[in-house]
């Protein structure tokens, strides 16, 4: 290799053409000289990257070759355009060597080389992320209001739709007039059905729009980005052109071990002076460059700006050139946007999962399911508050362990750290609290876990909770972005809380016009017909034995009849205000219910047992209980056909939901209930509907009432796999004080 002062016999003119060269084919942006006739003169490596052509291929081709047909016919045009308006910009299209189409934005000027020759400059940048972007834009109008880049669809003369940006930028909104420097260029796009670019100046700032017509003719799109930055990067490619110590951005040459060219910009930036030796940030890289690659594109960071460097071989040189551009800028707006798009899947996921979800519990597994998989996580869940015994539960989970899901399915949220989640409405994640971090990680099996506040307004109704079992760091942006969920998740429960209490609402307003045009007037039908059967048997002495069995019946009527009015008045209340609570003993409440179920059918044989170790025990419930018992029993005994009613109780102390609670379980030998009856039965009004002989408004009436109670009731097969064997109803109810 020559030294650093190059070669002697080569005279000023040759150096001066090697340093362009090597400065040349660095630039990366593809570059093409060409002549009048379109005959190719020269081309930089992005150019032959591009349209993956050699070099030797290109210089033996014409640009008419390498663009595509429609646009190949325009070109005469825009050369004759570039050389009155000295540069013009246009979109073109090449064809790779492969056929595949390369959309481009290409900037042609003519130059004069040595007062005599004349070319054309020519520079194409690949838009083709940029071209289907502009696709998608155009069927995501909601997610457009919120794009920080204008956009706008007009006709002729007025605009039809503008985002918010757009609005502010040119003061305009839907029905205004076109701003001005719009409307020649969307006339020209409407009528001759073509693209048209236009560059602008607003507010000391450059934006690219570019018009984009719709298929008809009567409206056009226009988007519009902010080029400011990127007029800035065409400046340094102008200044390329221009020997390297003018270039505002970073350039080195280094031999195998210092420094032998360094402009301005890459002595302030590396610390270097010609004869200086490399800077050890860039050695291996140039080690790597030297041995194994021609070309090296890296990203590094100096004095907290990020700098892009094209480290290559200089060709027909021994030396290694490091051009360098500072895209901390760029970074940080691709980070921006990258944050608005999750940000925007996430609220997509959740508006589907609302419109979907027919209850709160199906949108919050749709939504959990969707959180994890949108963070590359791997289980989490729901907790919802429950405002009265100050507890959270978890009502909807995944992939969580068995010993998880027994230790925190209630969790009181007074307690570190549930009360900064439930009551502070801090999020947590982990690492801000090592002790949860040891213990509720390790039990869970993840080594990452994030849990959000879901927030109504000002008020905190559950938490969002989700984990790795990955070490992973949560960014800031990550945890304003999931902050930013658990709002949106809160707001939609709530609103779908609303719209599930307004239903029921409408659901028991028919449900009681039901109960009194059918259940009550057949009450009042079978008294009727029997005190017209008596009237009809007492003039017939043989007849008269039957009056007592009638009798009987119209005794039963009336029993019914006044426990239905029972159960309306009860449901009433409860759903009116709901229920205070207090310590009420069990056992005798269940004693008088038993009581009652023999008098009202004293002419039927019905064995009632207890099993219980306990004499007296206390539970949290009030005077309804005895509702409760009385309605379970009844059921068992009006829907049983055998000759001797058999119904066992059993009572037992668990420990359930994270509490200690009483459990009853009510075993009878009756007709039972089908499996796909069993949870309908209990949960809602228009299952009771169907069944308004008493059973359907007792179950639901329990229901409620042991909802109430913050307990839980359901129903199982007293045989297992037998429903036709009786059925089992169990209820749960915490432990008085």
């Amino acid at each position: 290799m020559p030294n650093v002062e190059f070669n002697k016999e080569e005279n000023t003119e040759t150096v001066s053409s090697k340093k362009f060269n090597a400065i040349f084919d660095n630039i990366s942006e593809a570059v093409l000289l060409f002549s009048f006739q379109g005959q190719i003169i020269e081309v930089n490596n992005a150019a032959c990257k591009l349209v993956d052509y050699s070099r030797e291929s290109l210089l033996g081709m014409t640009l008419f070759e390498i663009l595509s047909p429609e646009f190949a016919s325009k070109m005469p045009e825009s050369i004759k355009e570039s050389v009155k308006s000295k540069g013009k910009k246009f979109e073109s299209v090449f064809i790779r060597q492969d056929g595949q189409a390369v959309p481009v934005e290409m900037f042609l000027k003519i130059i004069e080389l040595n007062n005599s020759n004349v070319f054309f400059f020519a520079t194409a940048q690949d838009i083709n992320d940029r071209k289907e972007m502009s696709k998608k834009l155009n069927s995501l109008e909601s997610i457009t209001l919120r794009n920080p880049n204008p956009i706008l669809r007009v006709d002729k003369s007025s605009v039809l739709f503008c985002n918010y940006i757009a609005q502010r930028l040119f003061n305009t909104q839907q029905g205004k007039t076109l701003p001005d420097f719009l409307h020649q260029s969307v006339n020209n796009a409407m009528s001759t059905n073509s693209d048209i670019g236009l560059e602008i100046k607003l507010n000391n700032r450059f934006y690219f729009f570019n018009v984009i017509p719709e298929e008809g003719g009567n409206s056009a799109n226009v988007y519009g980005i902010d080029i400011t930055e990127r007029r800035k990067a065409e400046k340094v490619i102008n200044y390329l052109a221009k020997f390297p110590s003018e270039n505002p951005n970073p350039i080195l040459w280094v031999s195998k071990d210092s420094v032998l060219y360094a402009n301005n910009a890459g002595e302030e930036l590396f610390k270097v002076k010609k004869g200086s030796t490399i800077p050890k940030i860039l050695d291996t890289f140039i080690k790597e460059v030297r041995t194994d690659k021609e070309f090296l594109e890296i990203e590094v960071e100096f004095d907290e700006r990020i700098y892009l460097l094209n480290i290559s071989k200089v060709k027909n040189q021994e030396y290694i050139s490091i051009q360098g551009i500072d895209i901390s800028e760029r970074k940080k707006a691709e980070k921006v946007l990258k944050d608005y798009s999750l940000r925007m899947e996430f609220l997509n996921h959740i508006i589907l999962a609302g419109n979907r979800a027919n209850n709160i519990k199906s949108l919050l597994e749709e939504i959990l399911i969707s959180t994890i998989e949108l963070m590359n996580f791997d289980g989490g869940g729901f907790y919802l508050v429950n405002d009265v015994n100050f507890t959270a539960e978890l009502v909807c989970s995944h992939n969580l362990t068995a010993e998880f899901l027994d230790k925190t399915k209630v969790v009181n949220i007074n307690k570190i750290p549930y009360r900064n989640i439930f009551i502070e409405g801090e999020p947590l994640f982990i690492g801000d609290y090592p002790l949860l971090n040891i213990n509720q990680s390790q039990m869970s099996g993840f080594l990452s876990v994030a849990s959000l506040p879901l927030f109504s307004k000002n008020k905190i109704i559950g938490s969002l909770n989700i984990g790795s079992i990955n070490q992973h760091n949560f960014s800031t942006e990550e945890k304003e972005m999931l902050k930013f969920v658990g709002k949106e998740i809160g707001t939609l429960v709530i609103k779908m809380q609303t719209e599930e209490a307004l239903r029921d609402a409408r659901n028991i307003t028919e449900f009681y016009r039901d109960l009194v045009v059918h259940d009550i007037n057949n009450i009042f039908s079978n008294i009727s017909t029997s005190l017209e059967l008596i009237s009809l048997f007492q003039r017939k002495k043989e007849e008269m034995e039957k009056i007592p069995e009638l009798m009987d019946i119209i005794k039963e009527q009336i029993i019914r009849g006044s426990k239905l009015v029972s159960n309306i008045r009860n449901l009433s209340k409860i759903s009116d205000s709901g229920i205070d609570l207090e310590s009420i003993e069990a056992i005798q409440v269940l004693n008088d219910a038993i009581k009652f179920i023999q008098v009202s059918f004293p002419n039927i044989n019905i064995n009632i047992q207890i099993e219980s170790k306990f004499k007296k025990v206390f539970i949290q419930a009030n005077e309804y209980l005895l509702d409760v018992f009385e309605n379970i029993l009844f059921n068992a005994v009006k829907y049983n056909d055998k000759p001797i009613i058999e119904i066992q109780i059993r009572i037992s102390k668990n420990k359930e939901m994270g509490r200690n609670c009483l459990k009853i379980q009510f075993l009878d030998n009756g007709i039972g209930i089908p499996d796909n009856r069993k949870e309908r039965i209990l949960s809602n009004v228009s299952e009771g509907k169907k069944r308004v002989k008493g059973m359907g408004i007792g179950l639901y009436t329990v229901n409620k009432i042991i909802k109430n109670y913050k307990g839980k009731i359901w129903v199982e097969d007293r045989i297992k796999g037998d429903p036709t064997m009786g059925s089992n109803f169990i209820i749960l109810i915490a432990l008085g004080v």
